[in-house]
């Protein structure tokens, strides 16, 4: 025997928002993972301990890939990541 269940217009339009919010809240969340984490110039300057001369090289010789935005230059967190990674030489200098 099937078994009937009576809503509400109120309870269906309620359920249906609620999907609808979380659907978005989804999407939202899926954008955002999506994007890479951007960091500034003195942020990378900081972390690799570089001059502004020498992170100059390394944007200009193609060795760091950059993102230029109204005027404001930004480095992928992963780039800088790999950077580190691929002249990581294995040997602690004392």
């Amino acid at each position: 025997m099937e078994k009937v269940l009576i809503v509400s217009i109120e309870h269906l339009e309620n359920l249906v928002r609620d999907v609808q919010e979380v659907k978005a809240l989804l999407k939202k969340e899926r954008l955002q993972e999506d994007l890479p984490e951007l960091l500034r110039t003195s942020e990378v300057k900081r972390i690799l301990k570089l001059k502004d001369s020498s992170l100059a090289t390394l944007r200009h010789n193609g060795t760091l890939p950059f993102i230029k935005i109204a005027g404001t230059v930004y480095y992928k967190k992963n780039d800088i990541s790999q950077l580190i990674n691929n002249n990581y030489s294995g040997i602690h200098e004392k």
